[in-house]
């Protein structure tokens, strides 16, 4: 016989038992295998929980494209909002519902599976129905001209350019159902040249989807992948931070590169002109890359990047939990990356104001301060020790120092990236420091900055992979990571 699962992708979920299918009982939803297929068997309602009568249920192929098909079968919902569809081949589908009005839609993805056990019915979640979302496009996004088509994959939403279209520079698409898409569909001309494009479109009910032809471009120039040039095994590298500048017209901004894929960007904190936002390109060599800012509903964080701030101030804490909720889940790298711009003179700081950032109480801690020598920046690592067994009168005790040039009243980049207990510091891309260091973190505790600007302040991590590889015969894929990352902050 045939089985199927089900997701709803539109609406909230109820599965509460409505009305008999096939059989005397009672199912909220549920396919029967008949002789020729499967039975498609639902309710549709309203947001109110209420049944809907004489809506419009499409069932579509999951690569349906409008303007070449039609729905493979119909139905229309009974006073009781119920409906049934009968033989359903095995396939992938969806279900495109709307109400007489046009006006609300939902949309559903099942997949129909052959089955060789015995005869049974199944659950499904009803169909909640919701105000229509739209679609206004730049042609210029996709380059489309008159006479060209737009179409929503496995959707009945499609539209061409038409001429009042090139005038006002846009097109529109309306009665969208409330759903995320990933792929589009575009028709050149007669039909002879079709493209697919991934995206990441999420419709929401009742709202305008803008999609703008604003574009990003990156430079790599050959200096940056200077040191990843010599490296024994991959010469580009991963996980690459850069920023970017995204207008501010644009909400919750998503990059697509050139595959359609998309890259979140993260925004920076205090950034006075508000369009200051990073990105992770997930691999890099020389060259220009363009990318097609768009808007999204939903808010997306890049996984490598838990806090960005275009200057701190005094104060600011980085919490343990910002370490956790974004950075990657990757077991085999247990690291904390944190780089800034910092233009000070150590002669001019005060004694009681040298600390440039302090992490909180843990087994094992770090501190950015100013050192012996005013020109100095330190990296200071310290483990809690306890004259006995009880820690009661625990206190910190330096293990590791690391101290360098960079209060020099000069602009300096500094990067400190641990691993463990391995170190490695870059100053303006250089390496400094490699090396490791008596104690390891299990936990990176969070911090808390000084009275002094830090710009373009950055708390990341990097997947094993960015870090070192099977080829490399130490660190030095890192170095070569911090020696591009700080020619793409310039």
């Amino acid at each position: 016989m045939m089985n199927f699962k089900i997701l709803n992708t539109a609406g909230i979920f109820a599965l509460a038992s409505i009305f008999s299918a096939c059989t005397d009982e009672n199912h909220a939803g549920v396919l029967t295998e008949t002789e020729s297929g499967t039975t498609i068997a639902s309710v549709v309602i309203d947001g109110s929980g209420s049944p809907v009568a004489s809506a419009k249920v499409n069932l579509i192929s999951a690569t349906h494209i409008a303007a070449r098909m039609a729905p493979i079968k119909t139905a229309t919902t009974d006073e009781d909002g119920k409906y049934t569809i009968d033989s359903v081949a095995a396939g992938e589908y969806a279900l495109q519902i709307s109400n007489t009005e046009h006006t609300q839609s939902a949309y559903q993805t099942l997949t129909v599976k052959d089955s060789k056990t015995d005869l049974q019915t199944l659950n499904v979640p009803e169909a909640k129905l919701e105000e229509n979302a739209s679609l206004e496009l730049d042609l210029g996004t996709y380059d489309l001209d008159k006479g060209d088509t737009l179409c929503i994959t496995g959707t009945l939403n499609c539209t061409a350019v038409s001429e009042s279209d090139l005038k006002s520079g846009t097109v529109k698409l309306d009665e969208i159902p409330p759903a995320e898409f990933t792929n589009i569909i575009l028709i050149r001309g007669a039909g002879r040249d079709t493209s697919t494009r991934n995206v990441k479109w999420d419709f929401t009910p009742g709202e305008k989807l803008e999609v703008s032809s604003e574009f990003v471009t990156v430079t790599v120039p050959e200096e940056a992948l200077s040191a990843a040039k010599k490296l024994n095994g991959n010469k580009t590298l991963e996980s690459m931070i850069v920023p970017v500048t995204i207008p501010t017209k644009v909400k919750n901004p998503v990059l697509i590169d050139n595959n359609g894929d998309s890259l979140a960007v993260f925004k920076a904190e205090n950034d006075a002109d508000s369009s200051l936002y990073f990105t992770a390109i997930p691999s890099i060599d020389a060259g220009t890359y363009k990318f097609i800012v768009t808007s999204s509903e939903s808010v997306y964080k890049t996984s490598e990047i838990s806090r960005v701030f275009a200057e701190s101030k005094s104060g600011l804490s980085v919490t343990e939990g910002d370490f956790m909720n974004t950075f990657i889940t990757d077991t085999s790298s247990n690291s904390l990356g944190i780089s800034f711009w910092i233009e000070e003179d150590g002669s001019k700081i005060a004694e009681g104001d040298s600390l440039f950032l302090d992490s909180k109480e843990n087994d094992v801690t770090y501190r950015l301060r100013v050192g012996e020598k005013p020109e100095q920046l330190c990296a200071n690592f310290y483990r809690r020790v306890s004259k006995d067994t009880t820690y009661t009168d625990s206190f910190p005790e330096l293990a590791n120092s690391y101290c360098h040039d960079v209060l020099d009243g000069e602009r300096h980049h500094y990067a400190i990236y641990i691993k463990a207990n391995h170190v490695v510091i870059a100053i303006d891309g250089k390496t400094v420091e490699d090396t490791k260091m008596k104690n390891a973190f299990i936990i990176f505790p969070g911090f808390v900055t000084g009275n002094h600007k830090l710009k373009n302040l950055t708390v990341f991590s990097l997947k094993q992979s960015a870090i070192a590889q099977s080829d490399d015969s130490g660190w030095e894929r890192l170095q070569a990571w911090l020696s591009a990352y700080y020619t793409m902050q310039k």
